[in-house]
């Protein structure tokens, strides 16, 4: 048997390494994806291993956002043991910066994200960041309040102080960089694979089922199993490709994450702000280096805007927003740090915003896209249940949910989403500067919001349903339906 994975990403690589503990001796993997990984999601990510951290006021409303929360969750726990599983299976050709490893404390992995309730943007922020308490109480997960001067290296300025913070004990951080040298290590050496600096242009179909795949270097592999993990232009390969399937739109989740030096003032915590409106409010996360290396890297993010096309640079206004809501809400010296990168990502974001997990109508074909900004969290799930369903394995039968041909799920009520919208505008806006000059004037903007989505939802037939706050610019576009 010869497998073919298409991707290069942190899914598609750490599919491929599961595997390699199912296949027998004489099977195969071809692993294809461009060496430059332009658009990488996952050189983008914080890696924050945060689960408690990304609930929101309205999590935990149907039976799909449950099991995509207990899915993370479980994530979270599993990853320090297949982080485990990489160092061991990289063995001499183990990275540097992976030297003296200690797993559980130190290196590129560590527990703990202290969350921060200030009042930068509006009330959405204080709703947010009771769901995340009440989430911890009702789950029995570890986490503290803590009195927010008490964090180390937690310096905002004086109008930007958090009230009130919590710390979660068990959701931390990694490097993603150094994950993937060490999984381009393994794969890269192992006997079995071959790897290809190449892009997939097409999926070539023969008697119902999938038998080659052409790259744009002309040359073309054949397989018997195939795995499309290549992140957001999964949907225009597979279009492309003519194959006759029902997949949602997914759209480009442009996300920029800036990598700035900062010495004296490094992390050994996730520092951040609970979800706000339009993206994940503002957060500062260690980024490890390497053992012998000062601990003085950290990683700010980040921006977020739906796109039907790729953005191959960091926006400008994205880059001065970080840079400015990172050093007013976390530290103020980093006013002072160097700026080493900008990162710039595309998340595969679906219409649904739920991620597509599974088998196709055609036999031997299987896609994973659609993570969003949680691919790189995911990973040791999905690519535990990918690998074996590409082996013929059952696993839990609710993944269904996220069959990648299932019509969009429409989990949330129309009003619920018009209220939804108006929250997540406002809170977009005062996180750039809005001030009314009175309530009335609040309260009016927010009733024009209103009016508008409420016209939406009428123009695009939403009438039972309703359209989700972070789609609302590619329905009014008329990218999704």
């Amino acid at each position: 048997m010869q497998y073919v994975v298409i991707g290069n990403g942190i899914i598609a690589m750490s599919s491929a390494f599961r595997l390699l503990s199912k296949i027998s001796a004489n099977d195969t993997i071809i692993l294809i994806g461009p060496n430059e990984r332009v658009g990488s999601a996952t050189l983008a990510a914080a890696a924050m291993l945060n689960s408690f951290a990304e609930i929101h006021s309205n999590s935990f409303k149907s039976d799909a956002d449950i099991f995509h929360f207990e899915l993370s969750h479980l994530a979270t726990r599993l990853w320090p043991e297949f982080e485990k599983e990489l160092i061991d299976a990289a063995g001499e050709n183990l990275p540097g910066a992976c030297a003296k490893c200690q797993i559980h404390s130190g290196g590129c992995f560590e527990k703990g994200t202290y969350i921060l309730n200030n009042t930068v943007a509006d009330e959405l922020d204080d709703r947010n960041f009771a769901a995340i308490v009440q989430a911890c109480e009702d789950f029995n997960e570890q986490y503290e309040f803590v009195e927010p001067q008490s964090i180390p290296n937690y310096a905002p300025s004086t109008d930007s102080r958090a009230n009130k913070a919590i710390l979660i004990h068990n959701e931390g951080w990694l490097n993603p960089r150094i994950v993937l040298e060490k999984l381009d290590a393994i794969l890269s050496n192992h006997a079995q694979i071959t790897v290809k600096d190449a892009k997939v242009t097409k999926l070539e179909q023969t008697d119902g089922k999938i038998s080659s795949v052409l790259l744009d270097t002309n040359e073309r592999i054949e397989g018997d199993v195939f795995l499309v993990a290549n992140g957001a232009p999964s949907e225009e390969l597979l279009s492309d490709s003519d194959l006759g399937l029902q997949i949602q739109p997914i759209f480009y989740g442009v996300g920029v994450s800036l990598e700035i030096k900062s010495p004296g003032f490094g992390l050994t915590k996730c520092i951040r702000t609970p979800n706000r409106g339009g993206a994940c409010g503002v957060y500062t996360a260690p980024y490890f280096q390497g053992p012998q290396l000062a601990n003085d890297h950290v990683l700010i993010g980040a921006s977020n805007f739906l796109s039907p096309k790729p953005f191959y640079h960091g926006r400008v206004i994205s880059i001065a927003h970080l840079l400015e809501s990172a050093t007013k809400e976390i530290n103020a010296n980093f006013a002072d740090a160097q700026l080493v990168r900008v990162n710039v990502g595309w998340r595969p974001t679906s219409q649904d915003v739920y991620p597509l997990l599974g088998g196709t109508s055609i036999a031997n074909l299987f896609v994973t896209t659609g993570t969003k900004r949680d691919g790189f969290h995911l990973a040791p799930v999905i690519s535990q249940n990918i690998a074996a369903l590409m082996c013929g394995e059952d696993v839990d039968p609710r993944l269904s949910i996220f069959n990648p041909e299932r019509e969009p799920i429409r989990d949330i009520a129309r009003e619920d989403a018009i209220e939804m919208g108006v929250e997540s505008l406002i809170s977009q806006h005062y996180q750039h500067g809005y001030r009314p000059s009175g309530i009335r004037m609040d309260r009016q903007y927010r009733e024009y919001i209103r009016r508008d989505l409420e016209e939406l939802h009428d123009s695009v037939g939403a009438v039972d349903w309703g359209i989700h706050p972070e789609l609302i610019n590619m329905y009014r576009r008329g990218f999704a339906k």
